[in-house]
This record gives C-alpha cells, structure tokens and sequence, in this order.
C-alpha cells in the first residue's frame, strides 16, 4: 500500500481520484477503486456515507464533480478556482469551503502551507488538494488502519485535530531552536551574525497567520450570525476553537520569545559597536596632540626648534610621550578608558 501510494503521488492518480473510501455503519472505512466514485458518492444511501480525495491539477476531477449529485454551484467553484481565503460555507444542505493545511514532501516533512477544499453534506465528504499534504494524508491512514469514523463532519473534524497536531509538533521544535539560540546569545558571543534566527521569526510568522485564520473561520463557524453557523459541525466545533486558540497563544508566545532574541541581539550588536567605537574615539583623542607636534616640526620654514641639535629627535619623541600619557591618565580618570 505505501508503496504504490509513493507512485502515486509521483505519476498522479489515474481518474483525477486519489482515494475513495466508503464506510458502512460501524464508521469503518473500506477502498473502493476510482470507477465507483460516482456511485460510491451518490448511492450511499443508509448503508453510511463516503468520502472521495480528488487531486485538483487533474482536469478529470472537475469532470468527476459534475456528476455530483446535489454539489451546489459555489462549492464546485471552489474546487475549480483554488479559493486560498479559510472559511466555512453553507447552501443546500451542504457544507464547504477551505481548511489549511502543510504541504509535505514524498518523505511527509512538512514544505509549507497548503490549502484542502472540501464539501459535505450528511453521506458525503468530497475533498480535493493541489499538492500532497500532510492533514488529509494523516486521516487516510488512520482509516487504512481501521479508524472508525460515524459521519463526513467527524472526518473533517479529524482532519483538524490532525493538523492542529502537527503544528504543536513544529512549534515544540521551534522552542528548542530558540532555547539553543537563547543560549548562544546569553553566552555574548563574539560573533552575532548568524544565530539563525530570521528564518524561525519567518516561519513563526507564517504559521501563526495560517492558525489565526483557522480560528477566525471555526470562530464564526460556532459562533456567528444566521447562515455563518455550521450546525453540521456543532458537535466538534467547540474544542477544535479551544484547540485553534490554545495553538495560536503558543504561536504568540514563540513569537514574543522570538522577538525579546531579537532585541537582545540588537543590544549586544550596539553594544559592541559602541565599545569599538569607543576605542578608536580614545585612540584618535590620543594621537591628536602628537599629530600636532610632530605636524609643527614638519614644516619647511626656518627657526624650528631643535631643527640643528643632534638630540632634537630624542626630546620630540619624548614630548609626544608624555603628553599622550598625560591624556591617557586624564581618560582614565573621567571613566572613559579602562
């Protein structure tokens, strides 16, 4: 199974469908081949429902959506235009719209964020996906392993939860990453320029838009006015918003980590250039009186002093001296120099 799976993520499945599964009563989950998606999708009856994943850079998909029975027009626009905006809609007795999710590569790390367009009414669960991701990936499997699921919303609803998973995963390893960076920084190194950072502050960034977005849309799902609230998803929607919430003040509170590192850099950076700065103010300040000095003696005009004397060189030198360490004991003194 994982093996012609892998090839099918490569070559692409063969009728626009990338799995189809039809579940009797119990909610266990069974295969069924491309050829029954029609019927697997609208005789369902009440022998329990069925759920199609459909590849949408297949044309052929959006062939198999209009032999949906019932699929209301704005849902099957989803599908076809690539909606990126999270939200819940509903018409007709169906529920639709788009979910985030992370994209993944052959191997199942994560590539960034993605986007799963779904609809569903009471028997049906159709989702479709522009590239693998990792979500949807993780409630096939469990169904391949025998996951029961009663309903389509139980399924979505999954689908979340696998998500919401996934990133507290990536945002625990994002903890660690910054406590190595934390540590690095309080240990004032020399070097400053690379404690990586900017890339975490980056993903962090991005991750905690795609978990807001995700809470504003299961917010106005539970929550909102009239039409916006989803009484297919009652049941669920409760905890995936406490899910959706507690996610994003732990995004929140990575961030505001994230950004106290930063300030810290940015001190120790200041820091060290205002030191150097320091140093070359004290050491310019040090070299201006024998500059001067030795500037006069340098002129081509006659009655310099000294200018015959074999020890002029000698008591020169030694002018410069003392008054460099006169000023040196000066700075010292105000503080300026340790």
């Amino acid at each position: 199974m994982t093996l012609h799976r892998t090839l099918e993520d490569l070559v692409g499945p063969r009728s626009g469908v990338l799995c189809a599964f039809r579940f009797a009563r119990d909610g266990r989950g069974q295969a069924c081949d491309a050829a029954e998606f029609a019927g697997a999708e609208t005789d369902a009856g009440s022998a329990g429902w069925t759920w199609s994943h459909l590849a949408l850079g297949d044309l052929r998909s959006k062939l198999l959506l209009d032999k949906v029975a019932g699929l209301p027009a704005d849902a099957r626009a989803l599908f076809i235009q690539r909606e990126t905006r999270v939200n819940f809609e509903q018409a007709d007795g169906w529920v639709f719209g788009v979910l985030p999710d992370l994209e993944r590569d052959l191997a199942g790390r994560p590539q960034g964020e993605g986007r799963l367009v779904f609809a569903m009414d009471e028997r049906r669960l159709i989702t479709g996906r522009l590239h693998a991701l990792r979500a949807v990936d993780d409630l096939r499997r469990e169904v391949d392993l025998g996951g029961a699921f009663e309903s389509p919303a139980a399924a979505l609803a999954r689908i979340v939860e696998h998500y919401v998973d996934r990133l507290e995963q990536m945002f625990e390893d994002t903890g660690a990453q910054l406590a190595q960076v934390e540590d690095y920084v309080l240990t004032e190194p020399s070097d400053l320029a690379d404690t990586g950072l900017t890339p975490i502050r980056r993903s962090l960034s991005r991750y905690r838009r795609e978990v807001q977005a995700l809470r504003g849309a299961l917010m106005r799902a539970y929550a909102g006015r009239g039409s916006r609230r989803v009484a297919m998803l009652a049941e669920w929607l409760p905890e995936l918003t406490a899910a959706a919430d507690d996610l994003d003040r732990e995004a929140g509170g990575l961030q505001d980590r994230a950004r106290l590192l930063h300030e810290e850099i940015d001190t120790l950076i200041n820091s060290a250039t205002n030191r150097a700065m320091r140093t070359l103010t004290v050491i310019s300040t040090l070299l201006i009186p024998p500059t001067l000095i030795t500037g006069a003696w340098g002129m081509n005009v006659g009655g310099v002093p000294f200018s015959h004397s074999e020890s002029g060189f000698v008591v020169v030198a030694l002018l410069c001296i003392v008054i460099v360490a006169g000023l040196l004991w000066m700075l010292r003194r105000l503080g300026m120099w340790s």
